[in-house]
């Protein structure tokens, strides 16, 4: 037990410290989400000294930016399940790496929500009185405790989910599924759940009309199903170009004339050798003896140099490869840029993936040091393959890479074109009944969609809004939009529109006019802002480092195996070293 405490306590170690470690752009990045922060604090603590009079709110209108903020930011967090359900329920393993930063999105988006709420509470300091057992804790009546209960239990049901995951490929185990599979299926239903409970809060308030509609709700989660997953289509993007080594072309130019798996140094393999290798891969004790001697006159053993080439991308040879010392990184060509996918140490394997399946190579493998690997053709990997142990271990491998792939984009990008198409719908069906029925609680929709009674401070917002979604919609229904570039300008427009109509659109208008027949409009103040903006950066300085430390363990580079490599070695993305004379 005292070991396991002190293994976790190191890999958190670690991670911290990988956090700290980037190049200019990371450390000018973390520098602007910590200057903005700063005033985010300092703007809070003013607000904190003299009230809720420095943000534009009133006895009137008493949601404001922060609400809108958190309305938002709740659909984002409710998206990850849409990376979840196609990877555990329709086997979509492209998307698996994927689950990793929706849910990680999901504990950056929870966390900025709960501190919206806290910076709208007029009494921060009696935040206790939300927390279940403690405060005057009005549970079940009260919507609001649903809210924190939910909202809490879906913070700590990702975080135990990703902590978990990585922490096994950080450890280079297969996560026990009964330890997290039971809570992403609860996850699931939980995702639904916040986006619900929140549209609940607004639907139970009867004294505002406008937010009295029952497709509130099914709203919530269309327009948190387009967001969220366009959120991470950039975040992707983002990712893989700040973890590309370098362009395509210039590594073609390093490694011409780089000794390949062909012209490397090779023995036959011995049975020393697969002693060798069954002491980093205990799997292979399991193989009988006979079947080891079968198989043991087509094995080779390569020996190469740092930046010698083991298997090049869109080759077509059919070999596996297992380390037996030293360390190979698979670097994979795609979008112009080459990028790490799986950095292999003793006892692991690669190229097994193509050579199975008989597809071209997916990626480049290189030796980062000087290495030794156990070349195994085709028709002896399956001969392994045929025990049990051995064929659940390589196969649990197959998916410990990085594989951020446009076909992931393009599944993403299916998910928020359906979803964007719900959301215009339910848009046009809410706007039928406001203006159509002429009733006479429509005046909220008047005000926001025409002005009312010379009051115009949310028509423009609403049409950028509306406008925004509708060039979205029709980029997505458009095949431009499977171009990466145009697929990104769709998301920004996208989550724009989504954050208008969400936010600003839906919050303010269910305060105008007054039960009084008032009209009092509401404009968020300098130190309102600034508030909103430090706690935007926090969040993006969180999922930041959360992807800052996720990515290596990803990769394979920042494991249990690597503890001996330096911070900087492991950040460092893999440069080729020049060729040999």
């Amino acid at each position: 037990m005292t070991t396991a405490i002190r293994n976790y306590l190191r890999f958190l170690g670690r991670c911290a410290r990988i956090a700290f470690v980037g190049d200019w752009r990371y450390y000018t990045w973390m520098g602007a989400l910590t200057v903005l922060v700063l005033l985010g604090l300092n703007a809070w603590c003013k607000q904190f000294a003299h009230g809720l009079i420095t943000t534009g709110m009133s006895d009137e209108v008493s949601w404001g930016v922060y609400i809108a903020n958190f309305t938002f930011l709740v659909g984002v967090a409710a998206a990850a399940v849409m990376m979840v359900i196609p990877v555990y329920i329709y086997n979509r393993e492209e998307l698996h790496d994927l689950v990793i930063f929706g849910e990680l999105l999901a504990v950056a988006a929870i966390i900025m929500c709960l501190l919206f709420v806290t910076v709208d509470l007029g009494r921060p300091d009696r935040f206790w009185h939300l927390i279940p057992g403690i405060g005057q804790f009005n549970f079940p009546a009260s919507m609001l405790s649903w809210d924190v209960i939910v909202l809490n239990g879906y913070l700590l049901l990702n975080v135990h989910i990703c902590g978990y995951l990585l922490y096994c490929r950080y450890q280079k185990k297969m996560p026990a599924k009964w330890f997290y599979v039971p809570f992403v299926f609860i996850a699931i239903v939980w995702a639904i759940s916040i986006h619900t409970v929140t549209a609940f809060l607004y639907v139970g308030l009867g004294g505002r009309p406008f937010w009295n509609s029952a497709i509130v709700g099914p709203r919530f989660l269309a327009s948190a199903f387009t967001s969220g997953p366009a959120l991470i289509i950039l975040a992707i993007q983002i990712v893989r170009r700040v973890t590309a080594t370098l362009p395509v072309s210039e590594i073609t130019r390093r490694v011409d004339g780089r000794v390949t798996a062909r012209a490397a140094a090779k023995r036959p393999a011995t049975a020393a050798d697969l002693q060798r290798l069954a002491q980093r891969l205990p799997e292979l004790n399991a193989v009988p003896d006979n079947i080891r001697r079968e198989v043991l006159p087509d094995l080779t053993v390569l020996e190469v140099e740092p930046g010698d080439i083991l298997l090049r991308q869109g080759e077509t040879e059919a070999h596996a490869f297992f380390v037996l010392s030293g360390r190979v990184v698979v670097e994979r060509e795609e979008s112009g840029r080459a990028r790490i996918t799986r950095s292999a140490g003793p006892g692991e394997q690669f190229g097994e993936v193509s050579a199975l399946s008989g597809t071209p190579r997916m990626a480049t493998a290189i030796a980062e040091e000087r290495t030794e690997v156990l070349r195994v053709p085709v028709e002896a990997l399956r001969k392994l393959m045929k025990i049990p142990a051995l064929d659940k271990v390589i196969h649990a491998r197959m998916t410990e890479r990085l594989m951020l792939t446009d076909r992931a984009l393009m599944t993403l990008r299916g998910i928020v074109q359906v979803s964007m198409l719900i959301n215009v719908f339910l848009l046009v069906c809410e706007v039928f009944k406001e203006f159509y029925s002429g009733h006479q609680h429509v005046a909220s929709a008047k005000y926001l969609y025409l002005g009312l009674h010379g009051h115009y401070a949310l028509v423009p917002w609403i049409w950028v809004a509306i406008a925004f979604n509708l060039i979205a919609l029709v980029l997505l229904l458009l095949p431009v939009s499977r171009s990466l570039k145009w697929l990104n300008l769709t998301c920004v427009l996208a989550i724009v529109g989504i954050w208008i109509e969400k936010g600003m659109g839906l919050v303010i208008p269910g305060f105008i006019p007054t039960p009084l027949g008032d009209i009092v409009e509401y404009r968020p103040s300098l130190n309102e802002t600034l508030i909103c903006f430090g706690i935007w950066a926090f969040g993006l300085l969180c999922y930041t480092i959360f992807l800052r430390m996720s990515v290596p363990i990803l990769q394979g580079r920042l494991t249990k195996d690597t503890e001996g490599m330096s911070d900087e070695q492991i950040s460092t993305a893999f440069a080729v070293t020049p060729a040999k004379p």
